[in-house]
């Protein structure tokens, strides 16, 4: 039952584009019709809705917690780990006079970490909902929240970044739209410019893109559609990717090893690094 009324929940809350978690107008227009006082509150509350933001499981602790309590405690968590993210892996690859771009930024939480090191970031992503809960969460005078598609990146000057970068994304998405993305990190990077994608690689834990696919059931065609899915692949088919796009693949790495501790899932995962000839 609990399965089935997390999926409803997400029905009503996804927007046009697959994997749009927050992008039903509905909620947009509900957060932009909040009162000032109550909006940033009303935001967490919002993010809470969906599979991919805050989790109740997270912490054995939360689940006693009042909802207000709870929404603070996952916002300062959200805020924390990116920060980590920020200061041990991408403060490396920036500095004040770049321009960036984050794909799938989500709530905005690392945008807003590296925005006090650059000069612009252009945080990217498919959910319009979400995209207003960043702005009021995490708003700056240099980030720019813009929709992950054609009218959004249209606003983005091409060959003009240093930096493209995608944490917890790359992995719940299908290969068409990760080869766009690859064409997308190419096209808007300068000559010499990096691109930075946290990946899962294949390590037979989690069904891949076609097992999904092939699972015709109704579950398993409406987990497809409207489920947070995780899918693996092989670091060949990212640097194959990469290659088709115009890019070069530097290096391949471990997530822990940039890291100090083991403060998040992406420490298990990879960082493929690539750069624009």
């Amino acid at each position: 039952m609990k399965r089935i009324l997390n999926l409803a929940k997400s029905v009503l809350m996804t927007g046009k584009d697959h994997q749009s978690f927050i992008g039903a107008g509905w909620l947009v227009l509900v957060l932009r019709l909040t009162p000032g006082c109550f909006k940033e509150r009303m935001a967490l509350w919002i993010l809470s809705l969906s599979p991919h933001y805050f989790y109740r499981e997270f912490d054995k602790e939360y689940r006693n917690l009042p909802l207000g309590e709870f929404l603070e405690a996952e916002r300062r968590r959200n805020a924390s780990s990116r920060e980590m993210i920020c200061k041990q892996l991408l403060l490396r690859y920036v500095n004040p006079e770049h321009e960036i771009m984050d794909i799938g930024c989500g709530p905005g939480f690392l945008a807003r970490a590296v925005a006090p090191h650059v000069k612009t970031v252009y945080a990217c992503d498919i959910s319009p909902g979400v995209l207003e809960c960043a702005r009021v969460l995490n708003s700056a005078e240099n980030i720019n929240y813009i929709y992950s598609g054609e009218p959004g990146f249209a606003g983005i000057g091409d060959s003009s970044l240093d930096l493209v970068y995608s944490i917890a994304v790359i992995q719940h998405l299908r290969e068409p739209v990760i080869q766009y993305l690859f064409g997308v990190a190419q096209r808007k990077l300068r000559s010499g410019g990096i691109c930075l994608f946290q990946v899962q690689l294949e390590d037979g834990a989690w069904k891949t893109e076609y097992e999904s696919v092939q699972d015709r059931t109704l579950s398993g065609r409406l987990r497809l559609k409207y489920g947070l899915n995780f899918f693996p692949r092989s670091e060949s088919f990212f640097r194959e990717v990469a290659s088709q796009s115009g890019l070069r693949t530097v290096a391949a790495s471990a997530m822990s090893g940039f890291f100090e501790s083991h403060f998040d899932d992406i420490c298990d995962q990879h960082l493929m690094v690539f750069e624009k000839p």
